[in-house]
């Protein structure tokens, strides 16, 4: 028994944050929406290749402060540096870097928050700055 790695992450979303979460996601991660399994609720799912690796849910029945859940961030394997900083930087997305020495190569970390406040952490192994 093994578990292989992330399926998805579910965001929750108002009806009316919906379009700006999704066209985040689409634009600045270049996600890509596709086939979304029939739901009660609302929402989308957004792909990488042909994996849907973040689904949005429409509510609209908030958790009052007892009920606050602990999500830190998401993290994703990416390729391409460059061109991720080159993208931010036309479409103004402000970011943090981090450059990480592992046991076997370097690599450099975006960190960025999304239109809902859910911090997004892009991992870079084997690229750096310089």
């Amino acid at each position: 028994m093994a578990v292989a790695g992330i399926n998805h992450i579910n965001i929750e979303v108002t009806a009316e944050q919906l379009p700006k979460v999704k066209a985040f996601y689409e634009d600045v991660l270049g996600l890509k929406p596709g086939f979304r399994a029939v739901s009660k609720r609302d929402g989308a799912w957004l792909y990488a290749d042909n994996k849907a690796v973040i689904h949005l849910s429409v509510t609209e029945e908030w958790m009052d402060e007892s009920d606050k859940i602990h999500f830190n961030h998401v993290a994703f394997a990416c390729t391409g540096l460059a061109e991720f900083m080159s993208d931010f930087s036309k479409k103004d997305i402000k970011y943090t870097l981090e450059q990480r020495s592992l046991a076997d190569r370097e690599m450099t970390q975006i960190f960025l928050y999304d239109p809902v406040g859910i911090k997004i952490e892009l991992n870079f192994a084997g690229e750096t700055l310089s």
